[in-house]
Parts: C-alpha cells; structure tokens; sequence
C-alpha cells in the first residue's frame, strides 16, 4: 500500500490509464504471444540449448545444458563477449531470462533490464522504487502470453509488455504487507486439466512470523487462482506439531523455486524456516512442515499433499533447504531410479525418492558443529552459519557422470537465544539474534556419485562459493564464488580449467544460451549484502554487473 500511496495509484487494481492498453493486448492475441514461450516451449526447455526460458532451465530444476560447443579443451579460450553495468546497487542473485535472443535481468531493487543477448545492449527498462522490508533481492521474471512479470519486494505482481516495457498491469497480491513480499521469480505454467494459464511463486515472509503459501494467479489481471499454506491450520494433518497458538506465526516460507513434474501433475517445494527463528521453546514439537521438502498434487482446483519429508523438526538455527528441488533419473546401485535432491544450510544433501519422499542417500557437505543444541541467552557456537551450508543457487546432475555437482559453504556463528518472542508487525520475529560469524569462512564444489552418496571430488575454495552449479553436456561445470571468480571445471576430474575475475561478488547462478548459433556463458555479480564477511577482498562488489563470455 505504502508504494500506491507515494505513487498516487489505487492499490490492487489495473491503472485506468491501462484499461484500453489492456484490452488492445488482450485482442492481439497469438501475435502478442509470440515474443514470450508457448507452453510447449517450457515443457522442451531441457532440450532447448539456444534459450534459456525457466529460471532452473527447465521445470525439473537441473541447471543442465545440451549446449556443447564449450568443452574441457578449449574452455580456456573463453572471453567476456560483453558486459553490462547495471545502474542499481545491491547483492545480483537474478537467473537471467533469454528467449528468441533477448535476455532479461532484474537487480536487488526489482529494476529490470531487456538486453540484446549478443551485444548486451539496452532494450528497455523498468524501474520501481519499491518500499523494503528488511534486505533488497530479486532472482527473475517469467515470460508468458507476451508479457514480463515480476514479484516485488513490497508485494505486488506486475505485468509489462515483453517488448516495450510498458506496463499493463500492477496489482498487491500478498496478504500481508507488513512481513510479506517476493524475491523468486514467478514460474509460468498450463494447467492442462482447465487449459488455464497461471504464475505459480511462493512468498517471502519467513523471519517476520507470517505463515508462507504458493500461489497460482492468473496472468491477465493477477488474481488468486489456488492458495496452499505450509503451515496446517486447526483440524489439518500435521497441527499438532506445533504447541499452541504457535502455528500462526509458523514463518515456512517458499524461498526457493518451484519444480514441477508435468506428467504427473506433480509440484515439489522446498519449505523454510519455522518462527520464532531461535527460540524453540515458545513453539515446541516438530513444527511441520518446515524444514521440509512437499510433494504436491496439482490436479484438482487446488493442491493436495501427496508426501513430505521433514529434513530437520524442531529447527533452532535458520537451517531451513533454500535450493530449488532438482528432479532427474539417476542410477542408484544397479536400478535407474526416479528421484528429487536437494541441500540446506545446515551443509547436508539430501536424495530422496520423487515417488514417495523416501531418504534415498544423505551426504554432510559442510562443517557441522552443535548441531543439537538450542541457542542460550549466554549464548554458544553452532556451524554451518545461517549463510553457511548448501544456498539458493544448489546443484546440478549430470546423467554422463552420474553424479550430482553442488556448492557448499564452511562458516560458523555464534547463537543467542531471548527469554520470549515478540510480534511486532514489520520486525523480524527471532526470539534471539543473528549469529555473529565465528571464521574461517571456506567454501567447496562437491561432485557427488548418486549411487553411492561418496564424493567423487571437492575442490576447496578460501571463500564461499554461492553460485550454484552449471552442467554443460560437453562435461564442462561452470560456478561462481563469492569473491568474484566465475570458474570452469572438468566434471570428471575437478580439475579447474578456467577462470575470470568479475570484479563483483557473485551470488547468482551461471547459465548458458546461443544466439545465431553461438554458445554464451552468463553470470551476475554484485555487492555482497547479507553475505559479506571479512576475507571478502575490499575492491570488489561496487558496480553490479551482467557479463556474458563466448569463445574468442
């Protein structure tokens, strides 16, 4: 609302001035569409190595690549084909968008940008001025029926023409706009049993004692198609797993993406944090369904809970999973086996079966220390740190190695725990404070053998290394630190091939598209923000930056 009003517009409806524009879009039709994804457009997008239209690359949320004119033997001629600064400051953690050579990128302050995907010159822009609530993050728009769409940080939807930029419309869809926004980007989905188009994302409200939800609205004018509430509510499954009235302040947020099984009509989401964050006392039991991983059946008029397995009840440490689950085939043992992975922030990597939930295999990737102890008002030390462990950008599987390629971080803190909680509308809900690092702050790539659950190879780095994994077909894997370098190892071996110094702190993922034919790497990098430590080199992180890289 604070937006609206400073902006002189109505909240939660479309601009007159929009109406006819509206309209006049509408009666376009299918030529309007053609600048964005069909439907059978996202259910290809594996396959698809010119475009890069989904922010995992595909609904199965492996960033895996059929591209292979990059390869283990020439990766070392890799140059920067082009940069663009982006005029907005802030940590860069933004899956870019590329279809049909054009590629859109979003800053920390929910700016977006339209680039030429060959040159990286400016198309068009959009800038909000959005009111944050606590930290400035965005990672990504959806294209679909010829519009951008963007979730904000002061929750609204927004709906801009594709190829102008203009917007059609603006609209607040969370409940709550005191501790609710949105830093994920909204997936694009057909629903084939009411041939609806809808945007499925998830709110951002964990540490502010909201109660998280995903959310299918409609792409015309934003409105709620179907809602589903991670924390269970009186008479539901699961409510007795938190002690009293504790549940209304469950937090559960969807912070990571949205995989989705088409086929089986099939929704698999990562579930934050329980609230308050370090105080278990006030909200004993088990605390479903955070920390956990949901299977979702989205064949009805709304979801139903197919399964859940919970990674860690009862969590005192902000160690929720906040990767994107990554549904792939994979061998375990001799059987070729459909299965879902995913890491948390406590450093663990978790298989489990796609069909049931079942644990599959668990891996510790990351230093753990105090792993079942509360935080005390005097206080005491846990590891991983709440940016510690496996981060947002998680893992890729190759189906030519069999195994799974995931960062992970080394940091520890220092937990302090309060005698009670309480909610103050707009404040972080944490019953203690955030941990103060306790260093050496490392960070490693894993390649894990599926079979087996043993590390094929790590490769260590003296600084986190946050930007997720990138698996071309040619066997080259592509990731970005912390401190700035964008890296290229052999997947078979680990042996690091290439890397380039962006000059920015990277926290975003890498991805790889082609434009007439030639093959692109693309990262972001940026300021460090929450993640800033003190071996992070001082030069680095001041102009946020896109830095696209072909063979020269």
């Amino acid at each position: 609302m604070l937006r609206d009003q400073l902006l002189g517009r109505p909240a939660c409806l479309i601009p007159a001035a929009m109406g006819f524009a509206v309209a006049l879009g509408l009666a376009a039709g299918s030529a309007h569409a053609q600048s964005t994804p069909s439907p059978q457009d996202f259910l290809d997008a594996a396959k698809d190595a010119t475009n890069w239209i989904l922010p995992a690359k595909s609904y199965s949320g492996n960033h895996y690549t059929t591209a292979a004119q990059i390869t283990p033997a020439n990766v070392r001629g890799l140059k920067p084909a082009w940069k663009f600064q982006v005029d907005d400051s802030g940590p860069m953690e933004v899956s870019p968008i590329v279809y049909n050579g054009t590629m859109y990128v979003t800053s920390a302050h929910d700016h977006i940008y339209a680039l030429d995907a060959a040159t990286g010159k400016l198309k068009w822009q959009f800038k909000d001025s959005p009111h944050v609530i606590s930290f400035a993050a965005n990672r990504g728009i959806a294209l679909l029926d010829g519009n951008v769409y963007i979730g904000t940080l002061d929750g609204h939807l927004i709906a801009l023409n594709a190829q102008t930029g203009k917007t059609v419309w603006d609209k607040v869809t969370v409940d709550d706009i005191a501790n609710s926004f949105y830093t994920m980007a909204p997936v694009p989905y057909h629903d084939p049993g009411t041939n609806q188009d809808m945007l499925l994302m998830g709110v951002s409200n964990g540490d502010w004692g909201g109660i998280g939800n995903i959310s299918a609205y409609d792409p015309k004018d934003g409105h709620v198609i179907w809602r589903w509430e991670t924390v269970p509510g009186p008479g539901q499954p699961g409510h007795d797993s938190w002690a009293g009235d504790s549940w209304k302040r469950g937090c559960a947020a969807t912070w990571g993406g949205v995989t989705l099984d088409p086929a089986a009509h099939m929704m698999y989401l990562n579930l934050g944090n329980p609230c308050p964050d370090f105080l278990g006392t006030v909200r004993k039991g088990d605390n479903l369904y955070s920390d956990s991983m949901v299977a979702l059946d989205i064949s009805g008029k709304s979801p139903t809970l197919k399964w859940y397995h919970q990674f860690i009840p009862h969590d005192t440490h902000d160690w929720d999973p906040p990767m994107q689950p990554v549904l792939f085939t994979g061998k375990v043992g001799n059987d070729s086996r459909q299965l879902v992975a995913t890491g948390d922030k406590a450093g663990n990597f978790w298989i489990l079966d796609a069909g049931t939930g079942a644990l599959v295999d668990h891996t510790v990737t990351s230093f753990q220390k105090g792993t079942h102890t509360e935080p005390t008002i005097e206080g005491n030390i846990a590891c991983p740190n709440t940016l510690g462990g496996i981060e947002y950008q998680g893992g890729a599987f190759d189906p030519a190695t069999n195994a799974f390629y995931v960062p992970s971080q080394n940091e520890c803190g220092r937990w302090t725990a309060q005698k009670d909680a309480v909610y103050i509308a707009g404040q972080f809900y944490l019953g203690g404070g955030f941990p103060k690092l306790v260093g050496p702050n490392t960070g490693q790539m894993n390649a894990i053998d599926v079979s087996t659950g043993v590390f094929n190879w790590r490769h260590n780095f003296d600084l986190p290394n946050y930007g997720g994994a990138l698996v071309t077909e040619s066997g080259v894997l592509f990731s970005g630190n912390l401190g700035g370098q964008e890296n290229a190892f052999d997947t078979k071996t680990g042996k690091l091939l290439w890397s380039y110094d962006t000059g920015g702190y990277i926290q975003a993922p890498s991805e790889a598209y082609q434009v007439n034919g030639k093959e692109f790497v693309v990262v972001a990098s940026g300021a460090a923000g929450n993640a800033t430590i003190p071996e992070l080199p001082k030069t680095g992180g001041k102009q946020a930056m896109i830095t696209a890289f072909t063979l020269k």
